[in-house]
């Protein structure tokens, strides 16, 4: 008799492949080698009640039920049995030691599902039909007891059946009993155990899913120390040796002059210096040469992690990442191996030896983040280190030993500061990254971390980055004073090129509307979540390509162009926004630095209801502290932005409340998770906060209507199970998603039946998009329906 793991593959070879992958997979500083260990016993052991019969009938035999086919539990707690067995061969402190069956149990139970909680295993083990079927599945397995026995041996796990079976009670009391204790342990020891189980889940998951999919681990590549130095020489060979090119080659050199004499025991650098200044090509000429240097100190070669808080930014700098990377010699038909991007619209295809691999393979190669270089959202990242989703987590242990790239910071929101600040420190100790924080406003994030400034001076650099004055015009509160005030700029300065960006979907539209029936010698764009993105990235091209060309152009925006998009124009109108955002626009004012300075407004609109619009968006306290700095003042240059940042983030500290961070940190610390029965657990941190909202496909054109038939005939197909939809759909995911946009749903179990494909996804068909969305303003504001921000 031969047992299976899945119907192509015999149980002991997938369990000795998990544990030897698992084993290389893992990460953790503190006692690495015993730590391994234990990886590779929870590898061999995580499929352990796939031995029963049950579960081989249902394996070749869909229409077979039975309740005993489920085998998470049982083999959890045989991997647990195993851990308890040895725990004589762990050479750590006893009070690590005496939590590694909890630890394991925890981790194995939860390898087909997301992580949950401790009182979730309690219940598990305390409930009387799961104690009946796991000793039905015992009784089951210990029928073909020498069989199992004489595989298990194979692979490396001697351990007696018989006596699993008549310890299961006394395994479960155990397991009860750590948990118990688990609650009283201090602090430090909780932390150490929270990073030790995450670590061990992802690797376990990882190499599980890359076993069953047979997978192959990809080979590392190296990428030259020196690569953005020769980029630079090349790109930058003809241009202009002005003023501001001098510049952002002083502050490239002086970064770079850090690596000679850096204190390796140091881990989390800052990288503070005005927009516009070279930060991303400085940042990762920096982080290839640490990379280098960690290599040849340590032995070993750091991926690299770049995130940012806007696909927009993604787009744009993996396309100066993936121009750079050229200069390697077979860089071309080995892309994913050196660069991916992953978040939601991101291509999905792995290109590795000249070819695509299959689908299902690449999503499993993007999602654990196989590549030298990761370009990726704040969502995807910091979800991960804070996280409690499986998909997330595969990836976790391929953050470790990684060097962090974090650009524009401060879009992180201020309530989870402490909890990220807490989090990057222990990635620094725990998994051993380096982490470069990169911005252009300094927040105070990182206010009690040992921190290593890269930027000697960084202060000059924004006194001499004098490109912008900021107006506070506050009393233009409604729509005609602010366009009267447009109007007077705009009959002077016809050549010149604007930008209105506005707090919410509702308000840019009334003022595209009112200022396209004003203004007629120029064209004016609109842009805003309400366009599909396939929409909004033609639009910013166009915008760009006019602008470089000298022609006059108008952009009406929310703040989805706020920060990163290499688009510069002379006059910029910002309705009031915490005060960093208000500095980000000021960043597409006058970028490359015109003799005559641009000029940024800051006014101050009001609804009918005489409220501001951004409260809708941005709350009470932050836009309020802006309005505190702004008040009293005529004008603000741009060298004096640094000064007036600080005081603006000591503010929004004084008021902003930490109570959720401090909540979600305790969660992580007590192995909270995931758990419906609490307040609070890991998964309450959300970067994205979008629980009202509904995807809507907009069938726009002829190829949107292709990928929806696509779409569709996935869907309806039953002969696919729901696994088999997913890969097919992930083979269009990227073009899918161009089509969508989300709305708001302000009534409580609304439905929208006109435009619904499934009550998961709307569908506006291409002989309703008129009804539902207009070509210039995106989707259209019905009852029941508001607009997301």
């Amino acid at each position: 008799m031969e047992f299976y793991s899945h119907p192509d593959t015999l149980l002991k070879e997938h369990l000795k492949e998990v544990g030897i992958r698992a084993r290389e997979y893992f990460y953790f500083e503190n006692n690495v080698v015993d730590f391994k260990k234990l990886t590779y016993f929870i590898g061999l052991t995580h499929d352990f009640g796939k031995y029963t019969s049950f579960f081989q009938k249902k394996l070749f035999n869909d229409n077979y039920s039975s309740k005993y086919t489920d085998h998470s539990l049982i083999s959890s707690l045989f991997s647990s049995f195993l851990i308890l067995k040895n725990l004589h061969e762990f050479n750590i402190k006893f009070s690590i030691k005496e939590f590694l069956p909890l630890i394991t149990i925890f981790v194995v139970i939860h390898h087909h599902s997301d992580l949950k909680s401790l009182d979730y295993l309690s219940d598990i083990l305390s409930n009387s039909e799961n104690l009946e079927k796991i000793k039905a599945q015992t009784e089951d397995i210990l029928n073909n007891k020498d069989l199992i026995e004489k595989e298990l041996n194979e692979i490396g796990v001697n351990l007696n059946l018989e006596e699993f079976s008549y310890s299961l009670e006394f395994i479960i009391d155990e397991i009860k009993r750590e948990i118990y204790l688990y609650s009283r342990l201090d602090e430090n020891l909780k932390i150490e155990f929270s990073f030790l189980v995450l670590a061990l889940f992802s690797s376990l998951i990882d190499a599980d899913k890359k076993s069953a999919g047979k997978i192959s681990d990809i080979e590392r590549v190296e990428i030259p120390s020196n690569i953005i130095d020769r980029y630079k020489e090349i790109k930058f060979k003809n241009s202009e040796k002005n003023k501001i090119n001098q510049i952002r080659d002083e502050i490239y050199n002086k970064v770079l002059y850090k690596i000679e004499t850096l204190d390796l025991s140091k881990k989390i650098y800052t990288l503070t210096s005005p927009t516009g200044s070279g930060k991303t090509l400085t940042s990762f000429s920096f982080a290839f040469k640490l990379k280098k240097k960690l290599n040849e100190k340590y032995g070993y070669i750091p991926r690299i992690i770049y995130s940012l808080p806007f696909i927009s930014i993604i787009n744009q700098n993996f396309n100066v990442l993936e121009d750079v990377l050229k200069l390697i010699e077979n860089f071309e038909g080995n892309k994913s191996k050196y660069l991916i991007a992953h978040h939601h619209l991101a291509n999905t295809k792995y290109e590795e030896g000249n070819e695509f691999k299959e689908i299902d393979e690449s999503i499993e190669l993007i999602e654990s983040w196989e590549s030298e270089i990761i370009v990726t959202t704040f969502v995807q990242f910091l979800e991960t280190i804070i996280g409690f989703k499986n998909r997330f987590l595969k990836k976790y242990h391929n953050i470790a030993k990684s060097i962090i790239i974090l650009d524009e910071v401060q879009n992180i929101p201020v309530e989870y500061w402490n909890i990220i600040e807490k989090m990057i420190d222990y990635l620094s100790n725990y998994l051993n990254c380096y982490i470069i924080l990169m911005t252009a406003t300094k927040p105070l994030i990182f206010r009690n971390t040992d921190t290593v400034e890269l930027l000697d001076d960084n202060e000059s650099y924004f006194r001499f980055f004098d490109r912008v004055n900021l107006y506070p015009k506050l009393d233009l509160i409604s729509f005609d004073k602010l366009i009267d005030f447009f109007l007077e700029i705009y009959k002077n300065n016809l050549s010149r090129s604007y930008m209105f960006v506005l707090n919410t979907i509702d308000s840019s539209i009334i003022l595209y509307k009112k200022l396209k029936e004003i203004v007629s010698d120029v064209d004016i764009f609109y842009l805003s979540s309400n366009i599909i993105p396939k929409e909004r990235s033609k639009r910013i091209n166009i915008i760009i390509d006019k602008i470089k060309n000298k022609q006059k152009v108008i952009l009406v925006s929310t703040q989805v162009i706020e920060a990163g998009v290499d688009i510069s124009f002379d006059f910029v109108f910002r309705d009031i926004a915490p005060f960093d955002s208000i500095i980000q626009v000021s960043g597409r004012c006058n970028r490359e630095f015109k003799n005559e300075k641009g000029s940024v407004f800051v006014v101050k609109l009001l609804n009918d209801k005489g409220n501001t619009y951004t409260t809708y968006v941005y709350g009470k306290i932050s836009p309020e502290s802006s309005f505190k700095i702004l008040k009293d003042l005529e004008i603000i240059e741009e060298k004096d932005f640094y000064n007036y940042i600080n005081q603006y983030f000591y503010d929004i500290l004084s008021k902003k409340s930490q109570d959720i961070s401090e909540k979600i940190y305790e969660s992580f610390l007590n192995l909270i998770f995931y758990d419906s029965l609490l307040n609070y657990s890991v998964s309450n941190f959300k970067i994205i906060k979008d629980e009202n909202t509904y995807p809507i496909f907009i069938e726009l054109d002829d190829e949107a209507e292709l990928i929806w038939q696509k779409y569709k005939k996935i869907i309806e197909d039953k002969t696919l199970k729901p696994w088999e939809k997913k890969v097919k759909i992930y083979e269009f995911k990227d073009k899918f998603e161009s089509y969508i946009v989300s709305i708001r749903v302000n009534e409580k179990n609304f439905k929208i039946l006109e435009v619904a494909y499934d009550e998961y996804l709307g569908y506006v068909p291409k002989t309703k998009v008129k009804d539902y969305y207009d070509l210039e303003t995106g989707f259209i504001k019905r009852k029941g329906l508001d607009l997301i921000w």
